[in-house]
């Protein structure tokens, strides 16, 4: 192989490389990842020690809602964030409380898709 050839070989080579990294650099740019899906009647908690998020096999029916709604079951907005720190489990509803420095940073941690 001549000179020439190598040298054409190598740069291809190496701008395949800077796309890839490119590509994979674009890719990590993402601020939040999708963790699963709550169909319809699903069931899921956070555990307040571990963090793990688990999800029920089985399904809610009309009177365990019933129930929960009579005990002060709320409906959540879209904007609602579920945290831990130093331990304990928190709620945030950040567009409840919009235009705030806490809204914002909260805010800034998702994508919005």
């Amino acid at each position: 192989m001549t000179v020439s050839k190598r040298v054409v070989l190598a740069g291809l080579a190496g701008a395949a490389t800077g796309v890839s990294t490119l590509a994979l650099a674009q890719v990590s740019e993402k601020k939040s990842e999708h963790l699963g899906k709550l169909d319809e009647d699903e069931v899921m908690r956070v555990n307040r020690r571990t963090g793990t998020i688990q999800k029920s096999n089985g399904k809610l029916t009309p009177e365990l809602h019933s129930a929960a709604m009579a005990s002060g079951a709320k409906e959540i907005s879209p904007s609602t964030v579920i945290y831990k720190h130093a331990g304990k489990m928190y709620m945030f509803d950040y567009q409840d409380n919009a235009n705030t420095q806490a809204a914002i940073n909260f805010e800034s941690q998702f994508d919005n898709d």
